[in-house]
C-alpha cells in the first residue's frame, strides 16, 4: 500500500504545524555556514545497500510546509521505491542517484541514501542514527533545504519519520522545487538545518552544525520518459468560478497536474479519471490562490495508451464543474 494514499484518509488541524519563518539575522547565518560547509566538501557518490529490514511505521508526519497529515502502516524501509508504494515491486534504479555519504554533529549521524529528480519535485531517502541522550521520535520532522549553486529552490516540503529502533530511524523527504537546471547533469545541495518537535512545541529548532550534502544529479533517463500536455485552458465551475489549468507531466514515478486558482478556491481539486471510470489515486494535492501555482500529484499513468479526464472537486469529492477531457 502506498504511504502517500495512507496519509490523504486522517484529517487534522493543521494551524499548528504551520512553517516558522526565520529571523533575518537567523537566515543569514545559515548562509554563511551551508557556504562554509560548501566550502570544504567534494561531490561524490557511490553505491548504497538499502536497508531490508521490515519495520513498523507506528506515526509518521507528512508537512508540505502548512499541510499535515499523519499514518499508521507498515513499511519495508530505506528504499525510495518503498515510500512510493511498499506493495508494488516497483525500480527506480535507472533514474535515482544512490548516495551513502554521512554526516555528523552532535545529534548524531545521517546518512543520505539515495535521490530521485522527478519532474520539479526531488524525493530522498535518508538515515538517522541519534546520539545517546537526543530526544528524537516519528513526530520529529527534519527537512531539508536544497541550493541550486547557492540559491534556495524549495517551494513545499514533506517529511515521513519511521523507527527502525531506538538508535535508527528512516526519514523520507518529497520537495517541490521552484526550478531546476535543464542540464543532463547538475549539483544539487541538500543541507538539514533545522528540526521541529511539533508535540512540544511550536517552534523550529536550528542546528548549529547542520547536515550538508552536495550531490550530483542526473535527471535525464527520466526526463526522456515525461510527456508533457500541454492544457493551457480556462473552465468554468458550476458556481461560475473560473480556474485554469496549465498542464500535465505524467512520469514513469508520478503524474503531476498543474492550475491555477482565485483567491477563495484554495479547497478545488481535481480527480484524475480514466475511459473506463477507473480513479487514479492521488499523493499530494497543494491548492493556493492565484499568486502561486496548484498542483496535485497522483499516480503515473501511460497517456499515449489510454483517455483520461479531470473532474473538479471539493475536499470532499463533491463536483464542482463538468469533466475535462486531456
Amino acid at each position: 500500500m502506498s504511504m502517500y494514499k495512507e496519509l490523504n484518509d486522517v484529517k487534522l488541524d493543521l494551524s499548528v504545524y504551520e512553517e516558522v519563518t526565520l529571523t533575518e539575522v537567523e537566515q543569514k547565518k545559515w548562509e554563511k555556514r551551508v557556504r562554509s560547509k560548501l566550502a570544504k566538501r567534494k561531490t561524490h557518490s557511490k553505491k548504497w545497500l538499502g536497508l531490508a529490514a521490515a519495520v513498523v511505521l507506528t506515526m509518521g508526519v507528512m508537512s508540505p510546509i502548512g499541510k499535515v497529515a499523519l499514518a499508521q502502516v507498515t513499511a519495508v524501509a530505506g528504499l525510495i521505491e518503498h515510500f512510493i508504494d511498499n506493495e508494488k515491486q516497483l525500480d527506480y534504479s535507472a533514474y535515482k542517484t544512490a548516495v551513502g555519504e554521512t554526516a555528523e554533529n552532535k545529534y548524531g549521524k545521517l546518512t543520505l541514501n539515495e535521490v530521485l529528480v522527478d519532474a520539479d519535485s526531488l524525493l530522498i531517502s535518508s538515515t538517522f542514527e541519534p546520539k545517546q541522550g537526543i530526544a528524537f521520535d516519528t513526530f520529529t520532522t527534519l527537512s531539508p533545504h536544497i541550493y541550486i549553486q547557492g540559491k534556495n529552490v524549495e517551494v513545499t516540503r514533506g517529511t515521513k519519520t519511521i523507527k527502525v529502533s531506538d538508535d535508527m530511524y528512516i526519514i523520507y523527504g518529497t520537495i517541490k522545487l521552484s526550478e531546476l537546471p535543464q542540464e543532463e547533469q547538475f549539483q544539487l545541495t541538500i543541507s538539514y538545518e533545522e528540526f521541529r518537535m511539533p508535540r512540544l512545541e511550536n517552534k523550529s529548532h536550528v542546528i548549529e552544525e547542520p547536515w550538508v550534502f552536495d550531490v550530483q544529479v542526473s535527471p535525464t533517463e527520466l526526463r526522456k520518459n515525461t510527456e508533457t500536455v500541454q492544457l493551457d485552458k480556462t473552465i468554468t465551475l458550476y458556481n461560475g468560478e473560473k480556474v485554469k489549468l496549465e498542464k500535465l507531466m505524467a512520469s514513469p514515478v508520478s503524474t503531476m497536474l498543474y492550475y491555477q486558482l482565485n483567491a477563495g478556491l484554495e479547497k478545488t481539486y481535481f480527480k484524475l479519471v480514466s475511459t473506463n471510470g477507473e480513479e487514479i489515486g492521488f499523493r499530494i494535492r497543494y491548492g493556493h490562490d492565484i499568486t502561486e501555482a496548484s498542483y496535485i500529484q497522483y499516480d503515473p499513468i501511460d497517456v499515449d495508451k489510454e483517455e483520461y479526464f479531470l473532474v473538479p472537486v471539493d475536499e470532499n469529492g463533491n463536483k464542482l464543474g463538468e469533466s475535462i477531457k486531456l
